[in-house]
This record gives C-alpha cells, sequence and structure tokens, in this order.
C-alpha cells in the first residue's frame, strides 16, 4: 500500500512539474521553440547568440542591458548594409576585443552559414539566386505586398548593380570589379545581397541573396 500511495505521488509530481514547465504567467500554455530550419539557425541557437542578440536579430538578448558595446541589431538594414560579410566572419571568427563577442571554434562553412541565417532577419521572405559574370537577371516582385512602392538596396555595391523597374527588379554583376576579386583571392565565387523593401508600414520586405559564380552563359 505503501509503495503504491508513493508511485501515485511521484507520478502527481511529475504532471504538476510538467505543466509548470509549459504554463505562462496567466495560464496560457506556451510551445517550445520550433526546431531550426537552417543549419545557420540552429548553429545561432546552440551556440547562445540569441542571449545577446535576441531570437529575432534585434539585438535585444536578455544579457544586452549588461554589455557597454551593445550587440549589433541584425534588423537594421542601414548598418548591415555597411557591414561586409567578411567583417563578421573575423568577428565570429575572432571575436571583438573589449566587448562581450567572443571567438567561436567553426568551421569557414559553418560561420558562412551563421552569415546566411542573419541576413533573414532583415527580411519576411527570402530567395537565393546565382548568376554569371556576364548574366543579367530580372527578378518579379509582384508575389510581395509592397504596394507598388518600394526600394531596393544592396550591401556590396562594387560587385553588383540593381536597379528596379515596375514590378522587377534588375540585377547585374560589375564584371570586371568581379574578375579583380576572384584574381586577388583566387576564388570564383562571390555572394551579396539585395534588401527590396516596400514603403509602406504594413509592407513586406524580402532579402535576394545572388551568388555571383566565374561562368559564362
Amino acid at each position: 500500500m505503501k509503495k503504491l500511495l508513493l508511485s501515485l505521488l511521484l507520478v502527481l509530481f511529475v504532471v504538476v512539474d510538467a505543466q509548470a514547465l509549459t504554463t505562462a504567467k496567466g495560464g496560457v500554455n506556451v510551445l517550445p521553440e520550433p526546431l531550426p530550419e537552417s543549419a545557420g539557425q540552429l548553429i545561432y541557437e546552440e551556440m547562445g547568440c540569441p542571449t545577446c542578440h535576441g531570437y529575432q536579430g534585434g539585438g535585444d538578448g536578455f544579457m544586452a542591458e549588461g554589455l557597454t558595446a551593445k550587440p549589433r541589431n541584425f534588423t537594421d538594414f542601414k548598418s548591415m548594409s555597411r557591414l561586409a560579410d567578411m567583417t563578421m566572419f573575423h568577428s565570429i571568427k575572432n571575436g571583438i576585443p573589449e566587448t562581450g563577442m567572443p571567438a567561436w571554434n567553426l568551421t569557414d562553412k559553418q560561420i558562412f552559414d551563421v552569415i546566411l541565417y542573419i541576413k533573414t532577419f532583415l527580411a519576411d521572405s527570402q530567395m537565393t539566386i546565382v548568376v554569371c559574370l556576364n548574366e543579367k537577371r530580372e527578378i518579379d516582385v509582384r508575389n510581395l505586398n509592397l504596394k507598388n512602392n518600394y526600394s531596393v538596396g544592396v550591401d556590396r555595391q562594387e560587385f553588383l548593380k540593381v536597379a528596379s523597374k515596375g514590378n522587377r527588379v534588375l540585377i547585374e554583376p560589375k564584371d570586371t570589379n568581379v574578375m579583380r576579386y576572384f584574381k586577388k583571392t583566387r576564388r570564383s565565387l562571390v555572394r551579396t545581397h539585395v534588401m527590396v523593401n516596400g514603403e509602406e508600414m504594413d509592407s513586406e520586405s524580402a532579402l535576394i541573396v545572388v551568388r555571383i559564380r566565374d561562368c559564362v552563359k
């Protein structure tokens, strides 16, 4: 009888404890965080980046207030458009002295996966395209809620020419600059990001990841 009573109490304790963990203030059930949707998101969350930068990249993690140098706000396009990918790469790999940003023991691919995920904080939707050096591309933006008024920007203007015409974004690599970069770095690919922003308050925005390859089409 004592064993049965002890078992019942143990079951009751587990049930109550589990309910406490899944119930927020006001009695509203809280579901666990959704599973990561990309390798970059998985690394970002597992390495604890949200504690400073926040789960939505706003630089408002719970440890941000205690830091003298505030974590970067990844949702600020004006700030992010001036931040080169390689600057982010070296910050993640080597850390930033006199700040709360440590060095992370990640492979180059893992770091670039994290950078790509960070870029998604700027947009409601994202797409990736691959273009050759001599190729021009038009992207239709009519599937976005831009209310016919939108602006475009590119984070690496030395490599990519971007313009808008009606419902289309026109993308064209700057061949000479890209070839000079390939020759200097001995690489055959460079990545840039195009941001499409609706001018209305409730409009959506999109991030277009452009991979420029050393190829002819």
